[in-house]
Parts: structure tokens; sequence; C-alpha cells
């Protein structure tokens, strides 16, 4: 997880050479800073808006990342989205249980959502 206070002292007195998108594993266009001088100001005077949120861009797929290796995505049946009837939820998740998808420990989960 990266840490907007020092990508953004970084981008303040190193921005026009790139250094924090180095920090954000960006080195191609960090190597493009480098040689533009932050795309001649312009590149770095953006970034000093935005860099916010590209710190939240990145911290969000390294997070997707390490989640996505233990997790299965499965739909949240209590959305207002979802309009299918509670039989229709039920099979789903058990066909799921049923392929190895799910686990006995999300399906149980899953299901006491279903019917809660």
């Amino acid at each position: 997880m990266k840490s907007k206070s020092t990508a953004y002292i970084l981008c303040f007195f190193l921005g026009v050479f790139g250094v924090h998108k180095f920090y954000l594993n960006k080195a191609g266009i960090g190597i493009l800073y480098f040689f533009t001088l932050g795309l001649v100001g312009i590149g770095w005077i953006i970034d000093l808006f935005t860099l916010g949120n590209q710190v939240d861009a990145f911290n969000a797929l390294v997070k997707q990342s390490r989640g996505a290796k233990n997790v299965v995505n499965t739909p949240d049946y209590r959305s207002a989205a979802t309009q299918r009837s509670l039989s229709e939820q039920l099979h789903e998740l058990h066909m799921l249980k049923e392929k190895g998808i799910l686990s006995e420990e999300e399906y149980a989960r899953q299901k006491s959502k279903v019917l809660s």
C-alpha cells in the first residue's frame, strides 16, 4: 500500500523528474517525465491535483490482486438490483457449491445472507 503523503512529497520536490511515478510503479511514464521535465511542467501540475486519486487507484489494484487469490466473487444477494426469487438464489448457491466454486464455509455464509 502506498501513502498519499509520501507520493505528494515526492511529487512536490522531485515531480518534474517523475519520482512520484516510479513510486506508484509507473516506470514508463516516470522515464517520460524524467526526460521531458514533467512533460514541460504541465504533467507535474496536473499530478498535483490528481495524485490522491492515482494513489487510491494503485492501492485498490493491489488490494484486488491480493484478495483475488483467496476470494470467489459471488453476487451480493442483498442488493436491490437482484430481483430473483429466493429459491433461484438458493439453487444458484447450491450449484456453485456442487461445482466446487464455493467452499462449505462460503456457501453457509452466502446462504445466511440470502435467508436474512
